[in-house]
């Protein structure tokens, strides 16, 4: 049953009262010759004089135009002054466009010639009859309006709340109907209705297919029906290309990328929306309509039809002004108890840290351990460490700039906090040891023992392996074999050496007196302290005096109380671990069939050795940047037999242990394969790809990140930045892109071309497809993360590793 409000008597809108004194102002923008007579203009309806009104004015022929809201009588321009039935415009130019805006009425355009108008020598008089909207009406699955009173509790029941980057985001879907006659728009409750086509078809009734209804919603000027999304960002400041004033808690009326809707259109769709939003502002800095163009083609429309969205008094702004004035980033919910540290990038290498820990970062670190969670004061990306870090664990996560200075924050340092980020915003408050202990303690998952198969299959290529040895050769090596013979030459060759040899190696390989004595050097060497590494020295010497085997060492050691309870000697007895790893022999033999392999298939190139475990690039559990992946070479100093050491003994990285004991994987199932491919020496340009564009979830697309040369997306070096993009639908067809930032190394230049970036979506689509079938056992939702570079002179597109993407929310 619908209900239908009788609107009351209007109060005026205090937001637009505010703002009368801005706009784009410019006080002979309708000006004419001196000795025009004055123009008395009144608005009514009904032959009763309307007060409260906000008018634009442009000149017929200028760039520049007048606004004032009345009865405020503030104006910058003086050209413009209220009256008491209207307004007064002091030296009208002789044509003119006038538009007006009375909440509960429809808007009205006009272009106004002066030599048209009754006058007589003093003035010249004009009267504007409005036509009052239709009462609202209001059932279970759609409204047709918003009040002022109550629309904006309405707009947030009926919404779709998302988060990200921006903070929460708050969607509603719209259809408008009949455009060619009497327009009626419906705004969806788009948490029943999600898609515009079952709204139609299911509360609206329409008799139309799909394909119908698309053509007549989606495309060409002359369609009877529009739709598209209004989004609300009750925690963010954007940037308006109209005015290039900030815009705080910017509704954003959006269309498909694949709407080929012209920049009129968009007007008109602005004008319906904006009678019938009253809770927003008609002028001022907040809670504003703003046009957001789906994507460059529709962007560079906008900005050719910019003066027209002026002249109207509407608001349009590129995807840029959404990060333009950020300085808070929600990225990652969660909730922590820890103390309160602030640290450097430098301090965070050389300072033992752990879950019960939340740290300010000062600057993005290249690497963090597990902390509890994190405050940057520098803004990050979706895919920069710290964020991938957090969604892998599901701790606390936001970008704050100046977070240090703040005194609300400056006063927690040291102290035990409570972090909390939820619902679009964070609190951080003291708290105390006994509810942190109990957080600490029920916070522990279940067990968890990664399978593996220690079959001695070879060093079998990419070509001879495929998804399901993952259990002999480790994720990333199966899923690098997929991607090869999938993509052919645009993804790494090479072969893959499976979890036999690590584990053969580490129960063979044996302690000595010397190997431990040579282990406490480099401890300290590293710049441990001497206390420490002599403590180390001791757990490693019980195994050297005996020639404990190198797999009975770390059997012993995760038993050994000390080595559990105290973190600075856990660190330092792993990095003795590593370092007899890194100086055991490796098998003759192995060492032979792994050189002449190298040898076989890439001859004196450079080669990557990199990790492959059992534990990470799984369905639930990343393992992102645990291990360590090395260059080799098929003979010399660098010989692959050699340097496979160091990527064997990464499984015992201090950072890795701790990311596993914070999941409580079992350390003892932990096994190491390596996958063997070309090494990339000459890279153009390095990203990532998300298969789902997580900048604007109503959007579909991918998300990318890509950086010049070989500098990280992921652990940007000195304040860089990378270029962010998103891949949607063009209009017409294909692809276009929609640019949120450029990298701080090409300021004004994207890094990749148009070609490049049709053929990387290319590509993902491809790997999305193959992905989506191998995973559809483990991935209830599935979204790929793929690392890709643009190589030597020819730019080469290759997709390098894919893994599942974990987004967090």
């Amino acid at each position: 049953m619908k209900n239908k409000t009788t609107r009351p008597t209007r109060a005026p809108n205090r937001t637009c009262l505010i703002s009368a004194m801005i706009g784009w102002l410019c006080s002979c923008a309708v000006a004419g010759t001196d000795d025009a007579p004055p123009l008395n203009v009144s608005i009514t309806h009904q032959g009763k004089a309307i007060d409260e009104v906000f008018l634009v004015v442009a000149a017929d022929e200028a760039d520049e135009v007048e606004s004032i809201y009345c009865p405020s009588k503030r104006s910058l321009s003086h050209n413009l002054v209220c009256a008491d039935s209207g307004f007064r415009i002091e030296r009208p130019a002789r044509r003119f466009e006038l538009t007006v805006k009375v909440p509960g009425y429809r808007h009205v355009s006009r272009i106004i010639d002066t030599a048209d108008l009754a006058s007589d020598e003093a003035e010249k008089t004009l009267e504007i009859a409005l036509v009052e909207l239709e009462p609202f009406e209001y059932e279970q699955h759609y409204c047709t309006g918003f009040e002022l009173a109550d629309g904006l509790e309405r707009f947030e029941r009926m919404a779709v709340v998302t988060q990200g980057e921006f903070g929460p985001a708050q969607a509603i879907k719209f259809y408008i109907s009949d455009l060619a006659t009497q327009p009626r728009v419906y705004f969806q409750n788009t948490v029943s209705y999600p898609l515009h086509y079952d709204f139609a078809r299911r509360v609206l009734k329409l008799p139309l297919s799909l394909s119908q209804f698309e053509a007549d919603t989606y495309y060409g000027e002359a369609r009877p029906a529009m739709a598209g999304t209004l989004i609300r960002y009750p925690s963010l400041e954007a940037e308006s290309k109209t005015k290039k004033d900030k815009i705080r808690a910017p509704v954003t009326l959006t269309f498909f990328p694949s709407d080929n809707l012209t920049p009129t259109q968009a007007l008109q769709a602005y004008q319906l929306i904006e009678e019938r939003t009253l809770f927003l502002s008609l002028s001022g800095g907040q809670d504003r309509l703003v046009y957001l163009p789906a994507g460059a083609t529709q962007e560079e429309q906008a900005a050719g039809a910019s003066g027209g969205f002026a002249r109207r008094g509407a608001l349009w702004m590129a995807h840029s002004g959404l990060f333009g004035n950020l300085s808070l980033q929600i990225l990652n919910p969660g909730l922590a108890y820890g103390t309160l540290r602030r640290l450097s990038p430098d301090e965070i290498e050389t300072t033992v840290l752990s879950f019960t820990d939340i740290v300010i970062l000062t600057r993005l670190p290249n690497d963090l351990p597990i902390v509890g969670g994190t405050i940057t004061e520098e803004l990050q990306t979706p895919l920069a460490h710290v964020n991938i870090a957090a969604r892998n664990r599901g701790t606390p996560n936001i970008a704050l700039l100046d977070a240090g200075q703040r005194p609300e924050i400056a006063g927690l340092l040291g102290k035990l906090v409570r972090f909390e980020v939820k619902d679009g915003d964070y609190t951080l408050v003291e708290s105390d040891i006994e509810t942190a202990q109990a957080f600490w303690r029920d916070r522990r998952p279940d067990p968890v023992a990664p399978d593996f198969d220690l079959s001695n299959i070879g060093l079998l290529g990419f070509e001879e392996l495929g998804f399901e040895d993952s259990i002999r050769v480790g994720v990333k090596a199966a899923n690098l074999a997929e991607l090869s013979q999938l993509l052919k030459e645009q993804a790494p060759r090479g072969f893959a050496v499976p979890f036999y040899y690590y584990d053969r190696f580490i129960r063979l390989a044996s302690l000595s007196r010397p190997l431990c004595e040579e282990a406490q050097s480099d401890c300290v060497k590293e710049g441990r302290q001497a206390e420490i590494c002599q403590s180390a020295f001791e757990l490693c010497l019980i195994g050297g005096e005996t020639s404990e085997t190198l797999w009975d060492y770390v059997d012993r050691l995760l038993d050994d109380p000390r080595f559990i309870s105290d973190s600075a000697l856990r660190e330092a007895a792993l990095d003795s671990l590593r370092y007899a790893i890194g100086h055991s022999e490796v098998d003759p033999a192995f060492a032979s069939q792994l050189d002449a392999r190298v040898a076989e298939v890439f001859g004196d190139d450079k080669v990557r050795l990199r990790s492959s475990t059992n534990a990470e690039d799984l369905p639930d559990f990343s393992g992102a940047g645990l291990y360590d992946s090395v260059s080799a070479y098929a003979a010399g100093e660098m010989a692959a037999s050699s340097r496979i050491r160091k990527v064997w003994a990464s499984v015992w990285n201090f950072k890795a242990f701790e990311e596993r004991s914070f999941w409580n994987v079992d350390q003892r199932s932990i096994r190491m394969g390596v996958a063997v491919n070309q090494a990339f020496t000459e890279e153009a340009a390095n990203g990532v790809l998300i298969t789902r564009n997580i900048a604007d979830p109503y959007v579909a697309g991918m998300y990318v990140n890509v950086q010049k040369g070989e500098l990280s997306v992921t652990n940007p070096e000195a304040g860089s930045t990378p270029e962010i993009f998103a891949i949607v639908p063009a209009p017409s067809s294909g692809i276009q892109l929609v640019h949120f930032a450029y990298s701080s190394l090409s300021a004004d230049k994207p890094l990749l071309e148009h070609k490049e970036a049709e053929s990387l979506y290319r590509a993902a689509l491809l790997v999305e497809e193959r992905f989506t079938r191998l995973y559809a056992d483990n991935l209830r939702d599935p979204v790929f993360d793929l690392e890709f570079k643009f190589h030597g002179p020819e730019r080469a597109l290759f997709i390098k590793q894919v893994r599942p993407y974990h987004s967090g929310w």
